[in-house]
């Protein structure tokens, strides 16, 4: 196997918000998450050491915010990681959020690539012109500075039936699709294989291979049938699949043997596996 792993989707959650999940018995069920044991893998240290246990290098939390709170929960996450060998931190933003040029200078400042949004929680259509206004400015700094920022973009489809949210807030491969084709100087990751909970010809139907589209590999074989998972991941190829376990819903352990398993039956090369394990989230973060 390839020691070399970088989980590029994990979660260090308030225990209130495990406990809301936890509450949604029939998306637990759907999603398949591993409810067991999730209170004791909610800090920074027991994702620490779940890396070291299984000889992980690093990982990427992805933390989101309503917007009179995205400025302070990206100076708590940059807190929070900032004295670490081996977690990097997300921002996040918001369409509605005041001085968004700002923020990325700050983002820049902090040696933050990644950008997180949730749009059901954060209660944001993607289709809102503020939300193409934010994208313009992003794409701006990106043909105009050497670092380069991506984006993250939750995925769960039936978002307003699980948690009551607008449905016109939910992400779909439709309109992430149209994201990616209009903003070609960014880089998108569409979390959870683009799709979670989405039908799966949406996702082959809008989520067309693309320089600029990646798709992370969280809980994605949880959802998809084995055949189309496969798919997918030689639909994109192994240059445009990130390796991301949705911690602490899924564990390291099983996440790395499930997706080698995959990988070997796609027939991925292990030069290929190394690019989805580690090396394509870590070119976008350099």
């Amino acid at each position: 196997m390839i020691t070399t792993v970088f989980d590029a989707h994990t979660h260090l959650f308030h225990l209130k918000v495990v406990e809301n999940v936890k509450k949604k018995r029939e998306m637990v069920q759907r999603l398949h998450l591993r409810t067991a044991g999730v209170e004791n893998r909610t800090s920074r240290s027991s994702l620490e050491n779940d890396f070291k246990s299984n000889e992980i290098i690093g990982g990427l939390i992805l933390p989101t915010a309503l917007v009179h709170e995205v400025r302070a929960v990206n100076d708590s996450a940059f807190e929070r990681v900032k004295d670490s060998q081996k977690l990097n931190t997300a921002g996040t933003l918001h369409p509605g959020a005041k001085n968004i040029p700002e923020m990325l200078r700050n983002f820049e400042q902090r040696n933050i690539r990644a950008i997180k949004f949730c749009s059901f929680s954060q209660r944001f259509s993607l289709q809102d012109p503020k939300t193409f206004e934010m994208l313009e400015r992003i794409q701006e700094h990106n043909i105009h500075s050497e670092s380069k920022f991506f984006l993250i973009f939750d995925t769960l489809m039936p978002a307003d039936f699980y948690f009551g949210s607008d449905p016109v807030h939910n992400t779909t491969p439709e309109l992430l699709g149209e994201l990616v084709k209009n903003f070609q100087s960014v880089n998108f990751i569409g979390a959870h294989m683009g799709g979670l909970l989405a039908p799966f010809k949406d996702i082959k139907t809008y989520l067309k291979p693309a320089s600029n589209l990646f798709l992370d590999t969280s809980n994605g074989a949880h959802v998809l049938d084995e055949n189309q998972y496969i798919e997918l991941i030689k639909q994109h190829g192994p240059e445009h699949i990130i390796f991301g376990t949705d911690w602490p819903w899924f564990t390291h352990r099983e996440e790395i043997r499930l997706q080698h398993t995959l990988f070997d039956k796609a027939g991925f090369t292990k030069e290929e596996k190394a690019c989805i394990f580690a090396n394509n989230i870590l070119q976008l973060l350099t």
